[in-house]
């Protein structure tokens, strides 16, 4: 009779209530990360339906999947960006104009060494690490102006980001630097696994006594930008869940006083966020030039915004304290998805942006609805 009676008072009643509130609260964490692969899957299916009832075409190819990875690369490259940042509670919107200021110095430099008779090793080499170290810059002044200035983020990097804009616009006079190298091409663009079906399969290169037809047939399973940022991924991932400097990210931004009070070098880590996100940019600027062989100012003016969408869309809350390499990985896939398939469908390219925009929001929505739900 004792039992039965407690089971009945007040108290036990609170329990059963807890108990139902920990359940809701582990299945909203549960739908909240599986909601990116969800969209994904979604996407894939709709655009395979659809292309092939509109233009009869087969979306779901190792041609169109190659597609949405070289479409995936820059948006998820500065993903990674954002990713760090947006973890630590803060936003960096000089990304997308750092990764066009990256390319524009790698292509400047990579333009006089080549013209100078530098060997292929020396031009492509300094090129590329002049185009990431002057990534370094715009990420040092970011950290400096929120960490010690406490200058809000969304307005320091905005202006850094003006800045950065400027400074590209003064060297390149508003015109894409060319005159590249033309083994750079061949770099930006090759491939480590080629596979022409019934012809070849080929590491690096193609055969030499390949047709017209066999070369149109040829497609690029592992475009050379792809591994670098599957590499460059594989990294952030190791970095953000395997270190201590990923530990601190994640309670800076889950409670700002609570992490300076338990010891955490604050203003150092912030200060290495941003430059290491601003370094990520200019990796991309890098291999932004590599593909298109130039370097132009606004290589990356649209990039931001999209990364961001794909941060919110793999499950990374713009509260801070939250979110995943993984996650961040498919979001990215989820706009070149929608990207690529629209191109596939003939749809206009501004388009795009109304539908990555609807997305954006939809993504927040599921945020703040399962934020909600879970109190």
């Amino acid at each position: 009779m004792t039992v039965a009676t407690k089971d009945m008072t007040p108290s036990g009643k609170e329990t059963g209530a807890a108990q139902k509130l920990k359940n809701r609260a582990e299945t909203l964490a549960t739908l909240r990360k599986i909601y990116p692969w969800a969209f994904l899957i979604a996407m894939l299916a709709f655009f395979a339906i659809s292309s092939q009832a509109v233009n009869n075409v087969n979306f779901l190819t190792p041609r169109a999947m190659q597609g949405i990875a070289l479409y995936a690369t820059q948006i998820l490259l500065i993903g990674l960006a954002e990713t760090l940042i947006i973890i630590a509670a803060g936003i960096d919107l000089s990304v997308g104009w750092t990764l066009g200021f990256s390319s524009i110095i790698g292509a400047d430099i990579m333009k006089y060494l080549y013209a100078a008779g530098a060997s292929p090793v020396e031009t492509v080499g300094l090129g590329v690490l002049g185009g990431i170290t002057v990534a370094v810059f715009p990420g040092l002044l970011n950290g400096i102006l929120i960490s010690r200035w406490n200058v809000p983020s969304f307005i320091s990097t905005l202006a850094v980001g003006f800045i950065v804009e400027g400074v590209a616009l003064l060297r390149s006079h508003g015109i894409p630097i060319a005159d590249q190298p033309p083994y750079l091409g061949d770099l930006g663009n090759g491939s480590i696994i080629n596979w022409s079906p019934g012809n070849w399969f080929t590491w690096f290169q193609v055969p030499a006594s390949a047709t017209s037809a066999q070369l149109q047939a040829n497609i690029p399973l592992m475009p050379n930008v792809v591994l670098v940022t599957i590499i460059v991924t594989v990294i952030c991932w190791f970095v953000l869940a395997k270190t201590q400097f990923g530990q601190h990210l994640y309670a800076i931004g889950g409670n700002f006083e609570a992490a300076k009070r338990a010891g955490i070098p604050v203003q150092r880590t912030l200060i290495k966020v941003y430059i290491l996100a601003s370094v990520l940019a200019g990796i991309a600027g890098v291999l932004w030039q590599a593909r298109f062989t130039s370097g132009a100012y606004n290589g990356g003016e649209v990039t931001t915004l999209t990364s961001v969408a794909a941060v919110v869309i793999g499950g990374a809350s713009l509260f801070g304290g939250e979110g995943t390499i993984v996650g961040t990985v498919v979001g990215a896939l989820v706009i070149a998805t929608i990207q690529y398939g629209l191109v596939v469908l003939g749809v206009e390219s501004f388009y795009q942006y109304v539908v990555v925009g609807v997305v954006l929001i939809l993504a927040v929505i599921v945020d703040l609805l399962g934020r909600s739900l879970s109190k």
